[in-house]
């Protein structure tokens, strides 16, 4: 119709997220997916095979810890939740979990790929916490941005009648 005119309004719905102004979609999105599911599958793995030795060791309770917060920061991002938290936990963790192999379980220079690992993994998490979840998460669907449409004129037979007067239920 002529006279109608629809506006695009970007507006933020719910709490935005402050850290993150755009989660990227297509390639980019697809690649931080790819990102975080390695680094998320890793994380559990490591926190699965630093938790489980130590739940029948007399380890001290930080072990345990550190284990399952190397489970929970993995499942995290895998998901796309809280990435920026989860990241610079798991980042941190993985630091400490590399300490603690170095110095309780001997872990040798010359073993190459665990620390090799264990870098992959510090660095991964690491650019995750500052490149953000990307648009397949679920940071993007609770917190992304949205577009609400907007149109000058009455838009239903409701508005008419609230004009006239007439009482609406709504």
């Amino acid at each position: 119709m002529p006279g109608k005119r629809r506006i695009e309004v970007d507006m933020l719905v719910s709490k935005p997220s402050r850290l993150y102004s755009k989660f990227p979609g297509g390639s980019v999105g697809l690649a931080l997916l790819v990102l975080r599911l390695v680094a998320g599958l890793g994380l559990v793995g490591e926190g699965i095979r630093i938790f489980t030795p130590a739940a029948n060791s007399p380890e001290p309770t930080s072990v345990l810890l550190l284990g399952l917060l190397l489970v929970v920061s993995g499942a995290l991002l895998v998901l796309g939740l809280q990435t920026f938290l989860a990241s610079s936990t798991a980042a941190v963790c993985t630091a400490a979990s590399a300490l603690h192999g170095q110095l309780n379980l001997s872990l040798a220079p010359s073993d190459r790929y665990i620390w090799s690992f264990f870098f992959a993994l510090f660095s991964v998490s690491g650019s995750l916490a500052l490149l953000g979840p990307g648009g397949y998460s679920l940071d993007a669907r609770l917190s992304g941005w949205r577009i609400i449409r907007l149109s000058c004129g009455p838009s239903n037979s409701n508005s008419l009648k609230e004009r006239e007067g007439a009482y609406v239920d709504r």
